[in-house]
């Protein structure tokens, strides 16, 4: 509506309408007060100006608001991340994979699709405070994702004490403790990987190991060696070979262990892509050919697998979709404990089978 037409509506002049809705001096208080109740009351507290909305005299600015506290006061739910360590450092975030960076990022996505605000917190043993405090200290917390770097009895006795739900990131335990979990299928990935090179002609695969005992190398050791049974191949203990710390792609490790275990099988399924690196360089300077000679497959695929020559048959999973899935599993978990329900929930992620130019038939199948 036009300041006129309001004016009409009203019963005064348009001078009048003009000089209350700008707020300005110019007619008696009882008269202003008056039309802005009328105003008001018609529903066109829009057209005043926010002076009037503020309250201000007439011919007066409104008084400045006072700067609202971070985050405008607020009370937006929170998921915390987790990080548990046991040192003053943390390897795996360094990681080239960038693979929790990209676990983050999933994360940050689908918190805010849920109107979730996300805090990052660690835990170990240069930190003092412990996890409950720090929860309380960020506020209005409603579930936890927990990065750890080794499952341990001490974290789980913190994660079930902990008043508010927790989902664990590629965790794997053998243990009876079995705590809600978002992983990579290693079972789905090996079994693809063993089932690739086997349709190749290659009966002789060997393992590549980083030689780190995670919960989630040995995980894939065993899916390894599960595959090989389930596809009626044979592996042979003098097969596994170790190749040092994954984190450092050169080094002796790997070469000295080819040269102890005589000729080298046909192909190779490797703990990581960095492990596939190594075999590579490792095979192309004892004068073997990849995949001519020796094939090598990967698992992960992070972005090494294609600046490397030839590039790495591996297995892909998905970062970005673990952090999503991490969310969603919180959701379930707190509609099921407004329920009554404590499950232990498990989700697995697929693997799929990436195939490039590391892998060929084996030798004399060609």
């Amino acid at each position: 509506m036009k300041a006129k037409d309001l004016a009409k509506k009203l019963g005064v002049s348009p001078a009048t309408i003009s000089l209350v809705l700008n707020n300005k001096p110019g007619i008696s208080d009882t008269l202003r007060k008056s039309l802005l109740r009328q105003i008001q009351d018609l529903g066109y507290g829009q057209m005043l100006c926010e002076s009037c909305r503020e309250g201000a005299a007439p011919g007066q600015q409104p008084a400045p608001k006072a700067p609202e506290p971070y985050g405008g006061g607020c009370a937006c739910k929170s998921i915390a991340y987790l990080i548990y360590h046991e040192h003053d450092y943390l390897e795996d975030m360094n990681d080239p994979y960038n693979f929790f960076s990209g676990v983050l990022e999933g994360i940050e996505a689908e918190a805010w699709e849920h109107d979730y605000c996300l805090i990052m917190l660690h835990a170990g043993r240069y930190k003092k405070a412990t996890v409950e405090e720090q929860l309380r200290r960020a506020g209005n917390v409603v579930g936890v994702i927990v990065h750890p770097c080794t499952l341990n009895e001490q974290m789980a006795e913190t994660a079930r004490a902990l008043p508010v739900p927790c989902v664990f990131m590629d965790a794997y335990t053998d243990s009876t403790w079995q705590p809600p979990s978002v992983c990579i299928s290693n079972s789905q990935g090996m079994h693809r990987a063993v089932e690739h090179l086997k349709s190749l002609g290659h009966r002789r695969i060997g393992y590549v190991s980083s030689g780190w005992r995670s919960n989630l190398n040995l995980e894939r050791h065993r899916c390894f060696i599960e595959a090989m049974k389930e596809l009626d191949l044979k592996f042979d203990p003098g097969d596994l070979f170790v190749g040092g710390d994954e984190f450092r792609p050169t080094g002796s490790g790997l070469a000295e262990a080819f040269k102890a275990g005589g000729a080298a099988p046909t192909a190779l399924i490797c703990e990581g892509d960095l492990q596939a690196i190594k075999a590579i360089r490792t095979l192309q300077q004892m004068g073997l050919r990849v995949p001519e000679d020796v094939s090598v497959v990967g698992f992960d695929d992070s972005p090494v697998c294609t600046s490397v020559e030839p590039a790495i048959t591996t297995i892909r999973n998905s970062p970005q979709l673990m952090g999503r899935q991490c969310v969603l599993m919180l959701e379930n978990l707190l509609r099921l404990k407004d329920l009554g329900e404590e499950p232990w929930l498990r989700y697995e992620l697929p693997a799929n089978l990436v195939l490039r130019s590391s892998t060929g038939p084996a030798p004399g199948d060609k």
